[in-house]
């Protein structure tokens, strides 16, 4: 590993006269001995020369086991990392990019947001857990939260700025997730729940329990999408959301796939269509900014709009 150690209060050559080194115009001011020539590192200042020397010789040995991290890489707040390093370079769906930045906008940034991350402690950690669970009602957010704090330390792991991951630390324990148990509703209730239904409406709950549709899913099927001669059903988009704003995107996991088409959800299929003919509809595909692409719809509104997952929700779903 490159690297030395310069006396910036003397000069290195000694004057030819009286063997003695001339001090120099910063004699006595400031720190004393200046470690440099270490690429990649910002040169570092020390008062004392065993130091210089000792934090050098750590250095070298934290490059040969590939752990070397120069501390003040970690003098950025958390907030200033986020914005310029962790941001910028998020993957993934344009919903899922959406939720975390709700996550730290909301609940990360204005609890540990001022503090650098070097100084972030096992001890902030378990008071911003503490935090969460007085005003985050749902353990699973709780977590999700923790989880995407997490993700922002371990790629500051990876930029050499933190030597380690305090949310590994030991004592900070995460909110346990409750084992609740889910039971399917009986068939009964789901017929009345889609009988309750408006006649537009309830295909999306036919074919969601006959074919195993998300909703997404079902708001995004077109007629193209119907293979009655075969019986099957091709899933090759849905309609998602952000901020009110409707977007044509792939299914989860930007996977398409081919389900079954039972008989009789065919047949309602094929009713549906005959008393609520298909309606194009033109959505930005992929994200709120994509390009736009028309597909005829199975499933709109009485206006010939695209359906909005939450408003579906609040005065259809939820009334039956």
């Amino acid at each position: 590993m490159a690297g030395y150690i310069e006396d910036r209060w003397l000069k290195k050559k000694k004057d030819p006269v009286t063997g003695r080194r001339e001090k120099t115009a910063r004699y006595g001011k400031g720190k004393r001995y200046k470690v440099a020539g270490i690429p990649g590192v910002r040169d570092r200042s020390f008062d004392v020369l065993e130091d210089a020397k000792g934090w050098l010789r750590r250095a070298a040995t934290d490059e040969e086991r590939g752990e070397f991290v120069d501390p003040r890489d970690g003098s950025i707040t958390l907030a200033d990392y986020i914005a310029t390093h962790w941001a910028p370079g998020r993957g993934g769906a344009p919903k899922t990019q959406d939720s975390q930045e709700r996550r730290w906008r909301l609940h990360i940034v204005p609890h540990l947001g001022q503090i650098p991350l070097r100084s972030i402690a096992a001890m902030d950690l378990r008071a911003f857990i503490t935090k969460l669970e007085s005003t985050v009602s749902s353990v699973d957010y709780q977590r999700g939260i923790l989880s995407e704090l997490s993700s922002i330390l371990e790629a500051a792991v990876d930029d050499k700025r933190l030597a380690r991951n305090p949310m590994h630390a030991k004592s900070v324990r995460w909110p346990k997730s409750p084992r609740e148990r889910r039971d399917a509703w009986p068939m009964d209730t789901a017929l009345r729940v889609r009988d309750a239904i408006s006649e537009r409406n309830r295909i999306a709950v036919v074919v969601g329990l006959g074919c195993g549709l998300r909703q997404g899913e079902v708001f995004g099927l077109s007629p193209e999408d119907i293979d009655y001669g075969r019986g099957l059903l091709h899933v090759r988009r849905q309609v998602q959301a952000i901020h009110g704003r409707l977007y044509f995107a792939l299914p989860k996991g930007k996977k398409i796939r081919t389900v079954d088409l039972p008989p009789s959800v065919a047949e309602e299929l094929k009713r549906h269509t005959e008393a609520f003919p298909p309606v194009e509809v033109e959505l930005p595909w992929g994200k709120p900014e994509g390009e736009r692409k028309k597909f005829s719809m199975l499933l709109t509104t009485r206006f010939g709009n695209a359906v909005a997952v939450n408003t579906w929700n609040t005065y259809t779903w939820k009334p039956a």
